[in-house]
C-alpha cells in the first residue's frame, strides 16, 4: 500500500514522497524490522537522482546477441520475441526522478525487501516453505524530484546487472507508437480505494501495471499471455495501493 505525502517540509528536512506499508503484519515483522526488510518504508528524496528513462532500442537476431548489446553499466530491458529475435531497450540516467525497487531478493538493487505473508508464521523460515507469489525483482517506483512529487509504479525491477529480462513466454507486445511493453509472470496489481484512505474506504477495482507503467484490466489468470484491456497510459497512472 502506498500513501502519498506531499505536504510542505522544513528546508533542511528530507522530502518524503510517501510510504510503503506491508499489510498483514500489524506494524511489525516476526523477527522485527531489520535493514531493508521492514513492515513500513519511507520513500525519501535521494541526495542524488538515480532514476532512468528509455533511450536506444536495438533489435537483435538472437538472445545471445541481445546479451552482447546489453551493457552491464547501463540499465536495459530485453524482450525475447522468439528464438530468432530479441528487442533490447536501453535506459539512460534521468536527473529528474528517483527510483526505488521492491522485491523478495536481498541483492543490493532492491531497496525494500518484501516476502509473502503466511498465516500463523512465526519466522522467516516459515515463509520460505511455500512457493512465493512475490518476484525476486517485483517492481519499481519512480518519483519525480520536483513538486508535486508524482509517484508511478512499473512492473519488474532491474537486477544486479541492471537488466530486466522478459522471456519468450511472458506477455509482451509492440505499442501503437512502436515501443515495447509487457507483463511479468506474477504480475503487479494496483487498486485505488473508493473514498480514499479514510474510515469510509471501500475496495476499488484491481488493475495490472505493465513493465512500462501502463494500466490494464486483469488477465484471466495471473500468468496468461493475453493482456487485459488498457485502462490508462503511464501519464495518467499514479501509485496508490499495490500487491506484487
Amino acid at each position: 500500500m502506498f500513501s502519498p505525502d506531499q505536504e510542505n517540509h522544513p528546508a533542511k528536512a528530507p522530502v518524503k514522497y510517501g510510504e510503503l506499508i506491508v499489510l498483514g503484519y500489524n506494524g511489525s515483522l516476526p523477527n522485527g524490522d531489520r535493514g531493508r526488510r521492514k513492515s513500513r518504508f519511507a520513500l525519501l528524496k535521494r541526495l542524488k537522482a538515480n532514476g532512468v528513462k528509455p533511450s536506444t532500442v536495438h533489435i537483435a537476431c538472437t538472445p545471445q546477441a541481445a546479451k552482447a548489446i546489453s551493457n552491464k553499466d547501463q540499465h536495459s530491458i530485453s524482450y525475447t520475441l522468439s528464438r530468432a529475435q530479441t528487442v533490447v531497450v536501453e535506459y539512460t540516467h534521468d536527473s529528474n526522478t528517483d527510483m526505488f525497487q521492491i522485491g523478495r531478493s536481498t541483492e543490493s538493487p532492491i531497496d525494500f525487501v518484501v516476502t509473502d505473508t503466511v498465516p500463523g508464521s512465526q519466522s522467516n523460515s516459515d515463509t520460505q516453505s511455500v512457493q512465493s507469489t512475490i518476484s525476486r525483482f517485483a517492481c519499481r517506483i519512480i518519483c519525480e524530484r520536483n513538486p508535486p512529487f508524482t509517484a508511478r509504479i512499473y512492473a519488474a525491477g532491474f537486477d544486479s546487472s541492471k537488466n530486466i529480462f522478459l522471456g519468450e513466454k511472458a506477455a509482451k507486445w509492440k505499442t501503437v507508437d512502436g515501443q515495447m511493453d509487457g507483463l511479468t509472470t506474477n504480475g503487479v496489481l494496483v487498486m485505488h480505494p473508493r473514498n480514499g484512505f479514510t474510515e469510509d474506504s471501500k475496495p476499488g477495482v484491481w488493475r495490472e501495471i505493465s513493465v512500462c507503467g501502463n494500466v490494464f484490466s486483469l488477465r484471466e489468470t495471473r500468468s496468461a499471455q493475453q493482456r487485459g484491456k488498457m485502462v490508462c497510459t503511464l501519464e495518467r497512472s499514479v501509485v496508490w495501493a499495490v500487491t506484487a
